[in-house]
């Protein structure tokens, strides 16, 4: 099958042609090779990635089942044992019959060059699923019923599916999800040995002991907080320290642009002040204090993302999608859930942030990433009392915490009342408290102290709280 394009010169369109004429890349012999080999060697099996699907000779694919239908029932592979298997579900006719199973058998003498072979037939295979799927998005694209970013967003999830061998209905049985599992073991604990790190740090040393060493993926990491408590100060905190520990690091600035953030990062050397940047009083030394910044962050492997259409979901999606297939991405972030838009029709807005949630989650497990949603809290009515931060807090909350798996809430007391002191009677001036308010693999109501500058600019961890002692909810007056 291939697609032909005529350009007529006096038409402004293209007329496809889809043909029948051609068939799709595959390589039969090389497909009985690798078969014949798995005959003579059974082990072999295990040093080939290869899936029933990329066989294009239908014999040979209900062969290759039979093979790893043995191999997960931990039986020997040879021809009398695949025989048997064919027989027993019945689909040793579909197979080509004893005639063919001995022809394949007698072909090859050795296993030697099985993994070259496998890995001729993988490319192959590929090739077949590329046309397959480009065809589908041809279609979808001419369909004038089909919103375009559904279609690009289609493209994008297909084809990335594609590169990383994904498909939507795959299951594992036991066996298999405990040898994924044993080989993601194995690879942690070979990180570790070399000295490299097996988690993105966030940048606060009480952080990563509560979340088991730092940011991990598949998670969905909600970062909620009130109106001036730092979410976004936050989010630079840790896109920075990722970045730092040499960790791709995609910040999605909906409400910001790269020029507000990046003066953000250079305002945390107290020689600058953000009034003279933006009203041009910026004198010789500060131009200098500058350059010195700007040579420290200007290799950061951080991405920013701050266009207009970054503010709708397959918008986000695409550009994750489009960094992950160039290993540019360890970590997403993305400020903020609320001003997410989605092109779709939804009876309430807790819907529509439900989709929301759940579309970022399954992109997590997708990309194998973790993603930190910055989130507003709901505004408590006026003249009542601040306290600390809840779940039910989050604005349409039941689809964030469902979804979330895990919540972090920055509070800052001071920020409401000055003369605020925690329950030990330490001042709470330039001092904060991070609650994790919902951990799938830890305690939940987890505190981690953080102290900051006069300006909120500087994070960093706070060695002197007593973390013994009980913290006492500071009830302050509601300041708008």
């Amino acid at each position: 099958m291939v697609i032909v394009m005529e350009q007529k010169k006096d038409q402004t369109s293209s007329t496809y042609k889809i043909l029948s004429d051609r068939v799709p890349p595959n390589a039969p012999e090389l497909e009985r090779a690798v078969l014949g080999a798995l005959f003579t060697e059974s082990n072999a099996v295990q040093r080939i990635d290869l899936n029933a699907d990329d066989f294009y000779n239908l014999s040979n694919r209900a062969i290759f089942t039979a093979i790893e239908s043995l191999t997960r029932k931990l039986k020997p592979v040879d021809l009398l044992t695949v025989r048997d298997e064919l027989k027993t579900a019945r689909k040793l006719e579909q197979a080509g019959g004893d005639a063919y199973l001995f022809d394949i058998s007698d072909c090859i003498a050795s296993a030697s060059h099985i993994e070259y072979h496998a890995a001729i037939l993988r490319q192959k295979s590929i090739a077949r699923k590329l046309i397959i799927q480009s065809l589908d998005v041809l279609q979808k694209a001419h369909d004038e019923s089909e919103d375009v970013q559904d279609v690009i967003e289609y493209l994008e999830r297909s084809f990335t599916e594609i590169r990383f061998g994904g498909a939507a209905g795959e299951y594992l049985d036991m066996k298999s999800a405990i040898k994924r599992t044993i080989e993601y073991l194995t690879t942690i604990q070979g990180k570790k040995e070399q000295g490299a790190a097996v988690t993105i740090p966030t940048g606060l040393k009480g952080l990563d002991d509560r979340l088991n060493g730092g940011w991990s993926a598949p998670d969905l990491i909600i970062l909620g907080g009130r109106p001036s408590m730092g979410k976004t100060q936050f989010a630079l905190h840790f896109a920075k320290a990722a970045s730092e520990a040499e960790k791709h690091c995609l910040f999605v600035s909906i409400e910001m642009t790269a020029e507000q953030l990046i003066m953000r990062m250079l305002t945390e050397d107290e020689r600058l002040n953000l009034y003279d940047m933006k009203t041009g009083q910026l004198g010789r030394d500060e131009w200098i204090c500058i350059d010195e910044n700007i040579r420290e962050i200007e290799n950061n492997k951080l991405f920013i993302a701050d266009s207009y259409h970054i503010r709708y979901l397959n918008s986000i999606k695409s550009l994750a999608r489009k960094l992950h297939r160039t290993d540019q991405l360890d970590l997403l972030i993305i400020d903020y859930l609320q001003l997410i838009k989605t092109n779709q029709s939804f009876g309430t807005r807790d819907l529509e942030i439900g989709y929301i949630t759940g579309e970022l989650k399954s992109l997590a497990k997708e990309l194998k990433t973790p993603v930190i949603l910055l989130a507003q809290l709901s505004r408590p009515p006026k003249g009542t009392k601040i306290q600390i931060p809840v779940l039910s807090d989050l604005r349409e909350s039941g689809n964030i915490e469902q979804d979330a798996d895990k919540v972090i809430f920055p509070h800052r007391p001071s920020y409401y009342d000055p003369e605020a002191t925690e329950s030990n009677g330490r001042s709470w001036k330039n001092r904060g408290v991070l609650i994790i308010g919902k951990d799938r693999e830890g305690a939940k109501d987890e505190k981690v102290y953080f102290q900051t500058d006069d300006r909120f600019k500087k994070i960093w961890d706070d060695n002197g709280s007593n973390d013994d002692l009980p913290f006492i909810p500071i009830e302050t007056p509601y300041f708008n």
